[in-house]
């Protein structure tokens, strides 16, 4: 009997030999947008909540065919027909199953694994372990929060803080208890126990003081939950003076920070329609707004906001606030979140700014003003185009010819990051209103200098370091290298046979693009700035730190194919350095008085060459 892969309850194509994990299809449809997949292939218009269009499975000349970017499927009210993204590409595009699951895994960048693979079944295991002592781990926390002896410490922290029994029930909210060994005595059962527990990042491990301890000691204890409610990780906010006032759990195979949103599992529970999300920079930010009824708040978990962090929003729900502090920091933190929002603003999407008084976070804003006075708020947030240009025209003397000039030559780099569409449009023309330009000649004047433009800061400043070349002009080894960057689990998309001929290339670039794929291969969860930091003292630190900024080098769905072809052009360059050296060999000496390791490497080489040839 074949076995499926569901969709809901239908059947959506049987999978012989090589299935693959229903968890990664789920995982695959959290991270894909179906708007931004449909629209590409129909033309959508937005209607209310959702998205229409006539119909590509029937005829029609109403529009009947709807999407909802909330619930991420689609359906047409006049043939009844139904899905995913997933399901719309196998039917428009006449694709089976898997040549569908692969154009979406290329287009979001993910590996495909296989049911059959051990290789996958173990990784799955560990995984599985991984969420079961993270869950254990919750449990223990809460347990110490009701029932510690040192419990009144932290109820009363809470208490004082104005969170009340739901919110921090809702929150799962816990207790770490002084001790270097509570969690450890509690879990840490079995030498496997243990191990669980040092991967999750629960213990620390020292090896050469042969000493394991917990990690989160006397501290207030957030789990951070992913969007099936799964505990992956945890924050830890001390509870007398102390440093660090806030800790979180290290990288793991279920935990990666830059992709995850502190509270969205809690948010989506709380609301039935969720509309807009609000993004703040901490647990506590968070906790209190859901205290005080806003419950709609998320947070990065100690890192920038990301690219994959607004995709996701914008796969939920079609609204962002951010909000930050109203001093430099605050700015140029909200600054580097708009340079991420531009290439996801599609029409239909908003993002907007939220910059509070000095001194004041939403936390502490939240206590002093309520509710009401707090969303009242909203009001002032700035929409993603005012702050743009108001952001780059600062520093800018508009009265001027020159001024215009230049924020024409900031801004239209920008603008081009944008989706086509009416934003896009927008955009334009209110550049040209400010520097009283043409459209037409501000598009042209920014197709003429996309290769040379670079990032902009906050301020309307050229970052003025050098730019990576284009993908044309790179070598093959950096280009290699800069997809690496853009995409660390890369290296698993060849198999060490694959990589062997690299080690004979022992040019500098070489060396390095071969050190990159040590460091992702020994390293599980690596992340690029990870990578970046392991060459901190090397002498080619700033090209390579150029080469990572080349964030959009290639869309997702060449990046593997780019990357496959890049390292099979280093190996057949060995094989021909190989065979050019035999044959320098073979002109200085007689064949007889070659060494038997040389005599081989001939062999194989001829027989190698044979095979091309007949091939």
């Amino acid at each position: 009997m074949p076995e499926f892969i569901r969709e809901g309850s239908v059947a959506i194509q049987p999978v012989m030999a090589s299935r693959i994990p229903t968890e990664f299809i789920d995982e695959l449809l959290a991270r894909t947008d179906i708007v931004e997949i449909i629209g590409s292939r129909i033309t959508l218009k937005k209607g209310g909540q959702n998205y229409t269009a006539l119909c590509p499975f029937h005829q029609e000349k109403t529009a009947s065919f709807s999407v909802s970017q909330d619930k991420q499927f689609y359906y047409c009210f006049g043939c009844q027909a139904t899905g995913s993204a997933l399901k719309f590409i196998m039917e428009h595009d006449h694709l089976d199953f898997i040549p569908a699951v692969e154009m979406l895994a290329a287009k979001t960048g993910m590996q495909i694994p296989r049911e059959e693979d051990p290789q996958y079944d173990e990784k799955r295991r560990k995984q599985k372990s991984l969420y079961e002592i993270l869950e254990k781990s919750n449990q223990f926390y809460k347990r110490q929060l009701r029932h510690h002896e040192d419990k009144d410490r932290a109820v009363n922290y809470l208490k004082n803080r104005g969170i009340s029994g739901p919110v921090a029930r809702d929150f799962a909210i816990g207790y770490a208890p002084k001790g270097w060994d509570n969690l450890s005595r509690k879990l840490a059962i079995t030498n496997a126990d243990r191990r669980l527990l040092i991967d999750s990042g629960m213990l620390i491990e020292r090896e050469e003081e042969n000493k394991i301890y917990d990690r989160f000691r006397d501290r207030i204890m957030f789990p951070i939950r992913d969007l099936r409610g799964r505990v992956i990780a945890f924050g830890g906010r001390i509870i007398d003076a102390g440093q660090p006032k806030y800790l979180n759990s290290p990288e793991t195979r279920v935990f990666h920070k830059g992709r995850e949103l502190y509270g969205l599992y809690e948010a989506r529970r709380a609301t039935q329609k969720l509309t807009r999300i609000l993004v703040t920079e901490g647990y506590m930010d968070v906790v209190m707004l859901a205290q005080h009824g806003i419950s709609f708040a998320v947070a990065t978990l100690g890192t920038a906001t990301s690219s994959e962090h607004i995709g996701l929003i914008f796969r939920l729900v079609p609204d962002v606030i951010f909000c930050f502090d109203g001093d430099e920091a605050g700015r140029n933190a909200a600054w580097k979140a708009l340079n991420e929002a531009l290439p996801l603003m599609s029409d239909g999407r908003s993002a907007k700014f939220l910059f509070l008084p000095d001194g004041e976070d939403p936390d502490s804003l939240v206590r002093k003003e309520g509710q009401q006075g707090f969303m009242a708020r909203f009001a002032e947030c700035q929409h993603l185009p005012e702050f743009f240009f108001d952001a780059l025209g600062s520093e800018v003397d508009l009265s001027s010819l020159e001024g215009k000039a230049k924020l024409s030559k900031l801004a239209m780099p920008m603008i081009n990051r944008i989706p086509e569409g009416v934003l896009k449009q927008l955009m334009v023309n209110e550049l040209a209103a400010l520097t009283g330009l043409e459209t037409d000649r501000l598009l042209r004047a920014a197709t003429q200098d996309e290769s040379r433009s670079g990032t902009t800061s906050r301020n309307g400043r050229r970052n003025r370091s050098p730019q990576p070349r284009q993908h044309a002009q790179l070598s093959i080894e950096e280009l290699a290298m800069a997809l690496l960057f853009r995409q660390p689990e890369l290296v698993d998309q060849l198999a060490d046979a694959e990589y062997a001929p690299l080690d004979d290339l022992k040019d500098k670039d070489s060396q390095l693009l071969k050190e990159m794929i040590r460091l992702i291969r020994a390293n599980i969860g690596m992340t690029p700035q990870k990578l970046l930091n392991y060459f901190n003292n090397n002498t080619d630190y700033e090209r390579l730190r150029r080469l990572s900024r080349l964030e959009h080098l290639l869309p997702a769905d060449q990046l593997i194919s780019e990357y496959q072809g890049a390292i099979r052009k280093l190996s057949e360059r060995s094989k021909e350095q190989s065979y050019q050296s035999l044959r320098e060999k073979i002109k200085e000496k007689p064949l007889s008085e070659l060494s038997e390791e040389d005599k081989q490497a001939i062999r194989l080489m001829v027989h190698s060459r044979r095979q091309e040839s007949s091939e």
